[in-house]
């Protein structure tokens, strides 16, 4: 007996140009080619987890000269990115990117191998047969010197809904750190820790959303330029309370960890959605952050 689809694959056209979306009973998530097929939106029973305010995924920052504003980023919309292959794997055969084409499955993996610059770089999506969370991978490979143009790699980036304003953590040594985002637009960082996972949630919607990952990884130090006088010098995993949304950031450790041309690297984060009554929301999101 054929076990029943969980996923639903659409491809299609908007005005930015091609897309497709990833779609079971609870979740949505869809991708837009124009920003090298990176994430743009991610909706759980019709909530905006993340949405269009900015960009998901990774980004390299690159020097381009002596002055403070000498650099720019590569990756997602800030352009410099080049894709080299991109695929969508339905229950493990290609699916049809051409627009109109609809497809399902148990099982997708959508699969990107694109530079950034100082990195070849490869992004793995996978939309498990439970239906209810997206696993990201990013792969690095180094392939100039690190200790030259490179500043800064952002592993992850989500453009969190602002009604996502209550937070908890769980750090490396189990203990548990707690805050809630004022939602004054641009009024600053919030945790700027190494976390083995992280809660948000909105007591409006009723609705969170757990991320973890598969260890704790290290953080980087902030550049110079970026520490003022009475702020923490590290940055690591960073909430950023902006005019529309609460942007979640995670800056690896690169520069320190001695990595030559050829070396290979990468990170994986697991991003699970739920619903939950405002006196349950941290038991039921610490309960959800297990990432296997």
């Amino acid at each position: 007996m054929t076990e029943e689809p969980i996923w639903t694959i659409k491809t299609f056209e908007r005005e930015q140009g091609n897309w497709f979306s990833v779609e079971s009973n609870t979740l949505y998530v869809d991708f837009m080619e124009a920003w090298s097929w990176t994430i743009r939106n991610i909706r759980y029973m019709g909530h905006e987890i993340a949405g269009e305010y900015g960009a998901h995924g990774s980004v390299v920052r690159v020097d381009t000269g002596a002055g403070p504003k000498d650099y720019h980023y590569i990756g997602t919309s800030h352009g410099f990115e080049t894709v080299r292959n991109f695929s969508i794997l339905v229950d493990g055969k290609d699916q049809e990117t051409t627009p109109g084409k609809i497809g399902s499955g148990r099982t997708v993996v959508v699969r990107k191998a694109s530079n950034l610059g100082p990195f070849d770089h490869e992004m793995e999506i996978t939309f498990p047969a439970s239906g209810d969370c997206l696993i990201e991978k990013h792969s690095y490979k180094v392939v100039e010197d690190l200790n030259g143009r490179f500043t800064y790699l952002f592993a992850f980036m989500h453009c969190n809904n602002s009604a996502l304003d209550q937070w908890l953590a769980v750090l490396p040594d189990g203990k548990e750190l707690e805050g809630k985002l004022p939602n004054r637009g641009d009024s600053g960082l919030f945790l700027e820790r190494d976390v083995k996972s992280l809660i948000l949630y909105s007591r409006a919607m009723k609705k969170g959303v757990t991320f973890v990952y598969p260890e704790c990884y290290r953080g980087t130090r902030k550049i110079k330029s970026e520490i003022s006088q009475g702020t923490t010098g590290h940055f690591g995993n960073c909430i950023v309370d902006r005019k529309k949304d609460n942007k979640l950031y995670f800056r690896p450790e690169v520069k320190k960890m001695g990595y030559k041309p050829g070396d290979v690297f990468e990170y994986s984060l697991k991003v699970i959605p739920f619903s939950a009554e405002p006196d349950e929301w941290r038991d039921k999101g610490k309960t959800l952050a297990v990432f296997n």
